[in-house]
């Protein structure tokens, strides 16, 4: 049983769910964060992480973590909405 609460709009939001999905969002986020470094140097995401260059080459590693990176928010947005009127 995952625990959920009631929000001020009158929505249930499963809280464990949403804990699971923040902490894979943040592990998914310093891979990727780390490759562009790594890649770009240290300045490699503030230059390029939300241009095309921060998505990299289909095949590479680059492009594994900017996959990865964007289901973890796809997934946190889900969870942080999940029971909203209209969503």
């Amino acid at each position: 049983m995952t625990a959920s609460r009631m929000t001020a709009s009158g929505f249930a939001m499963d809280v464990q769910r949403l804990i699971e999905t923040e902490h894979q969002f943040a592990l998914a986020d310093r891979v990727w964060r780390a490759e562009l470094r790594r890649l770009h140097g240290p300045d490699g995401v503030l230059l390029h992480g939300y241009g095309p260059l921060g998505m990299g080459e289909p095949g590479t590693q680059q492009r594994t973590a900017y996959d990865v990176r964007r289901a973890a928010i796809a997934a946190w947005r889900q969870a942080r909405t999940r029971g909203s009127p209209g969503m």
